[in-house]
């Protein structure tokens, strides 16, 4: 609660700075003035109806609640990084004179500005929405070094779904029609699955469109950290909810052996109090099989390494979902490979490979950025993605 409570005071003091910024561009006209405060007023009364009265809401209208809130959201973050910009430049003008034949201070000047970088932002959110809306099919050849009475097998690895009020059925829908159209031997869904709170997911039957999912060799999935966040529900709710009601094989710090041709590991999330370590997880598997271990959080990629997994699959990063936080992503991740920073010191966010593909010891390594998201549904610098591997055992 407190960090929702806190989004929304951050989110009303920059949306007065935008408002401060283009008000004092606005010509000295009443009905211009009366429709740019109402634009802002408006956008304030969504924010406070979203937020306390949700439990109250129909789920149509707090999908649409949401989407306009954390559209808001994203917006006036960029918006106030670009108008900031101008007024660092007008302050530095003031000491300088950099600008000295162009007036900053000037109503025409300031408008001008501000309608750029509402075109500018508009511009870049609209192509973010199209990412967001048409995920890429990421498909790798891997070979791997040991025998197995299956010799090639299609592994199609879907991360962080987010099923819920924002990514609700349809989109779901969605992701399934084109998981299925990858013609699959193998799906694999490595955390993150549900969104915040299993509610949705039953006033949706979204159900329906999990049981969808089929292949050869069957679908499984791993716990997230969004699995264990509670709201007000019973203990795993939504982990029960997608073994029981979703058809999906839960594997919770469990091993299984497949068609007696290779191992899949699921590993519990971080957040798990009762997370177990992996040799532990992995007592009595065969490794003369090739095994494939489900790992949300890329924290700690040696450990996968060390147990002697073939194929490590992880998600949670999003790879920072939009610009900036994609290139902060990759900047601590550089710094954190320099071996600075011990492993216990890193903060959370910094990862050894914050997405994409590695090969570490004889381990094949694969971070996707996900194929739902979180909050604002907008890929900018990043994208949507279904991972297919073509694994060959040799």
């Amino acid at each position: 609660m407190r960090v929702f409570f806190n989004a929304i005071i951050v989110q009303i003091f920059l949306s007065a700075y935008i408002y401060w910024f283009g008000w004092q561009g606005l010509p000295d006209k009443k009905y211009l003035k009366i429709l740019y405060a109402s634009v802002y007023i408006t956008e304030l009364i969504i924010y406070f109806i979203g937020f306390f009265t949700s439990k109250y809401l129909s789920f149509d209208a707090l999908h649409d609640l949401a989407w306009v809130g954390t559209t808001w959201m994203l917006f006036t973050i960029y918006m106030t990084g670009l108008l900031l910009i101008y007024d660092l430049v007008k302050y530095l003008n003031r000491k300088k004179k950099f600008f000295s034949k162009f007036d900053l201070k000037a109503k025409k000047n300031r408008l001008a500005y501000f309608i750029f970088s509402l075109v500018f932002v508009s511009s870049v959110m609209a192509y973010g929405n199209y990412r967001f809306w048409n995920p890429v099919v990421t498909e790798m050849d891997i070979s791997v070094n040991k025998g197995s009475p299956i010799k090639n097998l299609r592994i199609v690895v879907a991360t962080d779904i987010h099923a819920g009020y924002l990514i609700n059925k349809d989109i779901v829908s969605m992701y399934i029609d084109k998981i299925m159209e990858q013609k699959p031997d193998l799906i694999l869904l490595v955390g993150d699955i549900v969104d915040y709170d299993v509610k949705s997911l039953y006033e949706q039957r979204m159900e329906t469109e999990f049981l969808r999912l089929k292949a050869p060799y069957g679908v499984y999935a791993s716990t997230g950290n969004h699995e264990y966040i509670e709201l007000g529900e019973a203990k795993d709710e939504k982990i029960l909810w997608l073994s029981e009601k979703a058809g999906l094989t839960m594997l919770r710090d469990t091993t299984i052996l497949v068609a007696d041709s290779f191992y899949i590991v699921g590993r519990e999330d971080d957040m798990c109090k009762t997370r177990k370590n992996l040799p532990d997880i992995m007592q009595g598997v065969n490794k003369d099989l090739p095994v494939i271990v489900m790992n949300h959080e890329p924290h700690k990629l040696h450990e996968e390494v060390e147990a002697g997994a073939d194929i490590a699959l992880y998600g949670h990063t999003h790879n920072g979902q939009f610009f900036p936080n994609n290139v902060i992503m990759k900047l601590s991740s550089m710094l954190y490979n320099t071996g600075i920073i011990a492993e216990n010191k890193k903060f959370r966010f910094m990862y050894e490979l914050p997405y994409g593909y590695k090969k570490k010891g004889n381990t094949h390594v694969y971070v996707s950025s996900g194929l739902g998201l979180a909050g604002p549904q907008f890929r900018i610098g990043t994208i949507s993605e279904i991972v297919v591997l073509n694994v060959k055992f040799n």
